[in-house]
């Protein structure tokens, strides 16, 4: 059993079991060690995932959020907050339906979060998750993929492996590559029974045997079969990634990602990098969203993740993913839209500004007004080192450091400032070794978006089926090893680079890992 250290009611493990690689140069390892989501800051009693977006510049005061974003941005949180079941006055105990904020006499909830009682409703009958922290709570709410408390007293452990697939009965089996302290997966099945291309989600688990829900009892819902799958090669993993600063993504004009891209093509030629966009199939728009950018905006994004990872259907996904009436019975669809209800007696009032929108919508506006990662305000002098040879040696052709949102937004707070993501946002070939076979968009078999890295100090797991834990092996994993015997690819267009990370000495090796550390 691993150790573990208590944090208020929580309990953290205190080390991750990582397999090291035989270097000298070593990952130093989550910065700040491993967190959860049962505290943190607090804005009018409401834990939030992250300070909401303020100034970047003193000279500019009027660039912050105003009360109305705030009070928008805080209710986005509430939401996103919630445990979803399948019924919503069937909460065991029952809390009632409030809309998240004891503190202003609106309805019970659990003082922490992440929240163990349901307080909505609308989970679908195949789901990845019931909650969106579930996903995101690593090194806080919002964060990417890691590890939550499913009771008081209970180690802290990747919410997939028990938390999810049993709450309130449900009758599910884990799956082999669904571990206790592993990373949180979605699973993609490249191939059909046929032979042709699937490519889409197949949730893990289902609502059959669910006990709190005596309209769901004769759901007859079964898991599809993934060891099989698994066994015959067909399923690829993706692992969540932070909501930190979508926003400010979002506010970058396509002309500065072109700019910005461009500016290196001279660099970038002679090592063999290429890189292109993906692109809106509706109006051609750079899209930059998922691990293959294949989402256009954080408002698809938001849709899409209530559909999909919970089966909720919504008005821009108004079709649940399983209609099986077995499981279903009564339920409105689409579920979640706009509220249109005469008074506020389920928090859904037509005429109230904060319950109005539908949970997409205000999850996206959370996401929106969330500033990003922050780093280490005081890296060390390796670090710092490390920030020097990582554009020395090319890691910044990709990994653009810095890119600069529209001058002239709606939202003052987030026109004309920088955002360090450390991306390109554009597609790249990533060889043999990292290719998934999956096709979304203009994204090919073994494309994938540049991840930013910025909070990747923080992050547990690396690459976009999570297989490690070790930046060092995430780094390396980026070119083809010499015994990759795969075909049918071209190599990854990090070979170059990773080749002259390979050929540093071992104390600038380290010092790369520092500086990442401390983004």
């Amino acid at each position: 059993m691993p150790a573990f250290r208590s944090v208020g009611w929580m309990l953290i493990p205190a080390t991750l079991v990582i397999a090291r690689l035989a270097h000298a140069q070593t990952d130093p390892g989550v910065r700040g060690g491993l967190q959860n989501t049962g505290g943190g800051l607090q804005q009018q009693g409401i834990p939030i995932p992250h300070p909401p977006l303020i100034s970047p510049n003193p000279n500019h005061p009027n660039f912050v959020i105003n009360p109305n974003e705030l009070a928008l941005f805080l209710e986005g949180v509430k939401r996103a907050g919630q445990l979803e079941s399948t019924c919503d006055t069937c909460s065991v105990p029952p809390t009632g339906v409030g809309d998240g904020n004891s503190a202003i006499g609106l309805g019970e909830i659990d003082p922490d979060f992440p929240q163990m009682h349901t307080n909505s409703n609308g989970l679908g009958t195949r789901h990845n998750a019931d909650q969106c922290f579930v996903c995101h709570a690593q090194p806080v709410l919002a964060g990417s993929g890691g590890f939550i408390s499913p009771a008081r007293g209970v180690v802290a452990q990747n919410p997939a492996f028990d938390l999810v697939p049993h709450r309130f009965g449900k009758h599910n089996t884990v799956p082999s590559f669904i571990t206790q302290f592993g990373p949180i997966r979605e699973v993609r099945f490249k191939l059909k029974p046929d032979g042709t291309l699937d490519g889409g989600v197949h949730q893990l688990y289902v609502t059959t045997g669910i006990t709190n829900d005596p309209f769901n009892t004769a759901c007859n819902a079964v898991q599809p079969d993934f060891e099989t799958a698994l066994a015959q090669g067909n399923l690829s993993f993706r692992i969540p990634l932070q909501m930190l600063g979508l926003g400010l993504i979002e506010s970058i004009q396509d002309r500065e990602i072109v700019r910005r891209f461009n500016a290196t093509a001279s660099q970038r030629d002679p090592l063999g990098i290429g890189g292109h966009p993906n692109r809106s199939a509706n109006d051609g728009t750079i899209t930059r969203f998922g691990w293959k950018a294949q989402n256009k905006s954080i408002t698809m994004f938001a849709a899409e993740a209530y559909n999909v990872e919970m089966g909720i259907s919504n008005e821009l996904f108004p079709h649940a993913v399983d209609e099986n009436p077995s499981c279903a019975n009564g339920k409105p669809e689409p579920n979640d839209v706009t509220r249109t209800d005469p008074d506020d007696h389920d928090n859904k009032a037509f005429n109230n500004p904060l319950h109005e929108l539908a949970d997409w919508m205000m999850f996206q506006i959370m996401m929106r007004f969330t500033d990003g990662p922050q780093p280490d305000p005081h890296p060390s002098a390796r670090a710092q080192r490390g920030a020097v040879v990582f554009s020395t040696i090319g890691c910044n052709l990709c990994h653009t450091p810095t890119m600069q949102t529209g001058p002239a937004l709606i939202d003052p707070v987030l026109q004309d400032r920088p955002v360090n993501l450390f991306s390109d946002l554009m597609l790249h070939h990533m060889g043999p070794g990292l290719a998934d076979n999956i096709l979304q968009g203009a994204a090919g078999p073994d494309e994938f978006r540049t991840t930013p890295l910025w909070g990747v100090g923080q992050r547990i797991f690396f690459l976009h089926d999570g297989r490690t834990s070790n930046l060092l092996e995430a780094i390396l994993a980026h070119a083809a090893g010499p015994d990759d015997s795969s075909e049918g690819f071209p190599q990854s267009e990090a070979t170059a680079v990773i080749q002259r990370f390979r050929n540093l000495p071992v104390s600038d090796k380290q010092a790369i890992l520092d500086f990442l550390r401390a983004l």
